[in-house]
């Protein structure tokens, strides 16, 4: 997990249900945009700073996006081989937040799964 390819194809699936599209826009922008990808640490710290502000919200939806997104933005930025990257785990937690993700938005398993084990 966590080929572009997929983050794109997730981040895609979930941008008319995610509650905050605008954030998803602005990750899919990056994912889209290999020039962007070595400072989707950036993109990381910003998203994470929505997260920590919704936490206090309660929002469960906003604040699974946001660690969905965080991982996406990990995993691109780790791809670029940067001297001070990520935890190398970061695509494993795309596909778990993924899964979270529908789960809070009451999506089908199945559509996540068809997205990142397709041929």
């Amino acid at each position: 997990m966590g080929s572009v390819a997929e983050i794109q194809s997730l981040l895609h699936y979930f941008q008319d249900k995610v509650p905050d599209k605008e954030s998803n826009r602005y990750a899919q922008k990056f994912a889209n945009d290999t020039a962007r990808w070595s400072s989707a640490n950036t993109l990381f710290e910003s998203i994470q700073e929505q997260r920590l502000s919704t936490v206090q919200e309660g929002n469960k939806s906003k604040e699974r996006q946001y660690y969905f997104e965080e991982a996406c933005a990990k995993t691109l930025y780790n791809i670029t081989g940067p001297t001070d990257p990520f935890d190398p785990d970061s695509p494993y937690w795309v596909l778990k937040n993924a899964l979270l993700l529908a789960k809070a938005l009451g999506v089908p398993f199945e559509d996540i799964v068809n997205i990142v084990a397709a041929d």
